[in-house]
């Protein structure tokens, strides 16, 4: 049987979203901006940003992976926007990545830091999220959770199912509930596949 390896995952490296910077009117051409020192991501210093309309411009100092000598990175990421369809524009990063012998282009919400070097897409670092790891039964459990919650209730799932928030539709709230519902179900044939071994003890 083949030895299990964890991979790492979204939530464990840092992160960019030009979903949150389009909100925050970052992406104006000729705007110039700090972010925030970060830990555990092998930078010396803050990142500045500079937006250019079509991209941005990250600069920071990092880390070369080969000889793990630090580095001034001078990193572009283009931009494109796609129309939504109730009006309006939504940006976009494409991945500057140019790892195994191509050049990815991907189109992504989030661009992450691995290891100091260079901003690419989960995809080029192999990077998986959190509840990908977790077995199927915690994964239910995390989902059942997180929609309670999303809906204003708790995190225990012996509490009662929380009430329709107020300006939520009701299909919507249905849909939810059916979610969760459905989650719940998963962990407890999981509980029942295993109540018999867990007697037997």
């Amino acid at each position: 049987m083949g030895r299990y390896i964890e991979r790492a995952t979204c939530e464990s490296c840092q992160s960019i979203d030009v979903r949150h910077w389009h909100r925050e009117g970052r992406l104006r051409t000729g705007k110039c901006f700090p972010l925030s020192s970060w830990s555990g991501a092998q930078l010396w210093g803050g990142i500045s940003a500079r937006s250019e309309g079509d991209a941005v411009v990250l600069m920071f100092r990092g880390q070369n992976l080969r000889d793990r000598e630090r580095v001034e990175v001078d990193q572009h990421i283009p931009i494109v926007w796609t129309n939504c369809a109730l009006g309006g524009k939504r940006p976009w990063f494409l991945c500057p990545s140019h790892r195994r012998g191509g050049y990815c282009g991907r189109r992504v919400a989030k661009v992450y830091l691995r290891g100091g070097s260079i901003f690419a897409c989960r995809h080029c670092y192999r990077l998986l999220y959190a509840s990908q790891q977790e077995s199927s039964r915690y994964r239910g459990i995390s989902r059942a959770r997180k929609i309670r919650m999303r809906l204003g209730g708790s995190a225990s799932l012996a509490d009662p199912f929380p009430e329709k928030p107020r300006r939520m539709h009701w299909r919507t709230y249905r849909r939810q509930r059916e979610r969760a519902a459905a989650a719940e179900a998963s962990c407890n044939a999981w509980l029942m596949q295993r109540l018999p071994s867990l007697k037997r003890r």
